[in-house]
C-alpha cells in the first residue's frame, strides 16, 4: 500500500497528529508494519483480530512506540487512532488497554532492541495482562490467554 494509500485511510484525529508530528508518524507507521509481521510469525491468523494476536500486535507496537517517541507522544496516537466513527465499544476497550500495557514496557525500556520488547509483551500475553474480546461472543473482554494454547516461538 502506497503512501497517499495509507494517509486516506487514517481518521481525522491521526491526520491532525501527523500534522504536528511529522517524524513520529513515520516512526509509528514503520513499528506498525513490524508489530504485524511478528504478530503473524507468533500467532495464528484466526486470532489476528480480536484474538491473541491483535493484543500483542497493539502491546508491541505501542511498547516500540514509547521507546521511539516517549509515552506521552505514543499514547497520544493511540488514542488518536482508536478516535474513529463506528469503532466497535469492545474492540476500542481492547485496543486502548493493550495499548496502555505497550507504553509501560516501551516506555521503561529506552534503547532495547524490538525482539527484546517483543519478548516482554508475550510475557505480557502469558501472564494474563492482555486483553481480547471473548470468543464466545457477547463483546466481553477475557484474558487474551483464556482461549488459545500457549505456543509461541
Amino acid at each position: 500500500m502506497g503512501v497517499a494509500e495509507k494517509y486516506d485511510r487514517l481518521n481525522k484525529a491521526e491526520k491532525d497528529f501527523l500534522w504536528w508530528h511529522p517524524l513520529a508518524a513515520l516512526s509509528f507507521n514503520s513499528n506498525a508494519n513490524t508489530a504485524l509481521e511478528e504478530a503473524r510469525k507468533r500467532f495464528g491468523p484466526s486470532t489476528l483480530h480480536n484474538g491473541s494476536g491483535d493484543a500483542f500486535r497493539h502491546c508491541f507496537w505501542s511498547a516500540m512506540n514509547a521507546r521511539d517517541e516517549g509515552t506521552s507522544t505514543a499514547r497520544a496516537f493511540g488514542e488518536a487512532h482508536e478516535d474513529w466513527v463506528g469503532n466497535p465499544a469492545g474492540e476500542k476497550k481492547m485496543d486502548l488497554h493493550n495499548n496502555e500495557v505497550g507504553f509501560g514496557i516501551g516506555g521503561t525500556l529506552p534503547g532495547v532492541s524490538d525482539r527484546y520488547l517483543a519478548v516482554m509483551c508475550v510475557e505480557a500475553w502469558a501472564n494474563g495482562k492482555l486483553v481480547q474480546l471473548d470468543p464466545k461472543g457477547g463483546g466481553d473482554l477475557v484474558y487474551s490467554n483464556a482461549y488459545e494454547n500457549k505456543v509461541y516461538r
